[in-house]
């Protein structure tokens, strides 16, 4: 009989062990959540950050746009204009809310759009295209900085500086809680 007891304590203690990181987790991610819905779609100030990286991957196209007609009478737009086509169709395509690796990819959509843009600037664009690019490229950096200054990045520190403390860092390496992205 105080064997049976001893197995059933032991395999009760193991359970209540093994429920620890599953709650942890799933208290972590809801705070998570709601870090996301706090300020992700709409901040303090009504900014929207999926809509700032929506114009930002729409000015992105329109570069492109732009860009294409002059590929071919300057062939060294040519490696400018695909890394940027590859970032807009990555980042058009991942899309998961606070995730680091979507913020990384709209910084490196910035950064090829810029690097685009130093090209175009080098270049005679005909009249009709000689301001887009800079407008373009204004709407994108404008973006970005909304981005940076958004509430929404106090709520990802806070949140990723909540996660980096004990027991969270240990809890939620466990239960695979993924840090928040930073607009920096």
């Amino acid at each position: 009989m105080k064997k049976k007891n001893a197995i059933g304590a032991l395999v009760m203690a193991g359970m209540i062990l093994a429920s620890v990181p599953f709650g942890a987790g799933r208290s972590l991610n809801r705070l998570r959540e709601e870090t996301l819905d706090d300020a992700y779609y709409y901040d303090s100030t009504g900014y929207a950050i999926y809509e700032g990286l929506e114009k930002q991957r729409e000015a992105a196209r329109n570069l492109i746009t732009v860009a294409e007609r002059y590929v071919e009478s300057s062939p060294e737009l040519g490696p400018y204009l695909d890394e940027l086509k590859y970032r807009a169709d990555f980042c058009e395509a991942f899309y998961d809310p606070g995730n680091p690796r979507e913020v990384e990819s709209y910084g490196l959509l910035v950064k090829a759009s810029q690097e685009l843009y130093e090209q175009m600037e080098q270049m005679k664009l005909d009249e009709k295209d000689e301001k887009y690019p800079r407008q373009l490229i204004s709407e994108i950096e404008s973006e970005q900085d909304k981005l940076e200054r958004s509430s929404y990045n106090d709520g990802a520190r806070g949140f990723n500086e909540r996660l980096e403390k004990f027991p969270a860092n240990l809890l939620g390496q466990l239960a695979k809680v993924e840090k928040l992205g930073v607009f920096e």
